[in-house]
């Protein structure tokens, strides 16, 4: 018995300790005209400004990356399909769903999906 719980105990801080060191999915929205940024550097950033456009620059990076990148493969609105960079530059519709997801391929033959990031722009008054 005893020896089943350390096995058990030994693989739940395994897993765990393997999520803790996970890269993360992140982004930033840069307004434009002055206007204001929120939560750049999070998987949910948004931005606001009085430019009336329907879209602004952003980005979509990886942090906590702790392996060294074979290749990303992104998807949704980050405009980078496949690449050995962690960050892809994106386009942020106005009023629209914007958000990426990424699969790192690393070089010692592993992988990993991440979460999804969520960019939000708004323009106007």
């Amino acid at each position: 018995m005893k020896t089943t719980i350390k096995a058990l105990t030994l693989i739940a801080s395994t897993v765990f300790a393997g999520q803790a060191f996970s890269a993360e999915l992140v982004c930033a929205v840069y307004a434009k005209s002055g206007g204001s940024s929120w939560g750049n550097g999070t998987a949910n950033c948004e931005a606001f400004d009085y430019s009336f456009s329907s879209a602004t620059g952003g980005r979509f990076y990886l942090k906590n990356v702790t392996k060294t990148v074979k290749e990303v493969r992104w998807n949704g609105s980050a405009r980078c399909s496949t690449t050995a960079s962690t960050s892809c530059n994106a386009t942020i519709r106005a009023y629209a769903t914007n958000q990426a997801t990424a699969t790192i391929l690393y070089t010692d033959g592993t992988w990993e999906s991440t979460n999804v990031a969520r960019a939000y722009y708004e323009t106007g008054h």
